[in-house]
């Protein structure tokens, strides 16, 4: 009976790691997907905007769906073409990239923010 249940505990344990891995945060930039494919980062059009998704610095993009308490719609809208850290788990993986379903979402550079210069 133990030789049957050790495959399953490795199985458990490997499972349970792939998810740790995933839930470490994720930074880039709320764009379109459209933007996203064509590489404008920087010039992401507002008509372009739905659906938002997660672009990375290694040039893949997330799909994003909102799970955590205090996200909503207006909260990404917020977010759209500015740097991000979220938190969150790839939770579908299909050819045109995965899924992100995000519980946290902290904007790194919000608009308004003072700079000081030293001169």
């Amino acid at each position: 009976m133990n030789i049957r249940m050790t495959p399953w505990v490795v199985a458990l344990g490997m499972a349970f790691s792939a998810n740790l891995a995933l839930a470490e945060p994720m930074k880039g930039f709320i764009v379109g997907e459209q933007c996203a494919k064509l590489g404008k980062i920087g010039e992401c059009y507002l008509k372009w905007a739905a659906p938002m998704v997660l672009w990375t610095q290694d040039g893949d993009y997330y799909r994003i769906k909102l799970a955590g308490k205090d996200l909503d719609q207006a909260s990404l809208d917020k977010a759209f073409g500015q740097e991000v850290e979220v938190d969150g788990t790839v939770v579908d993986k299909g050819p045109d990239k995965g899924q992100l379903q995000v519980s946290k979402l902290t904007l790194l550079n919000p608009r308004g923010k003072k700079e000081f210069f030293k001169g």
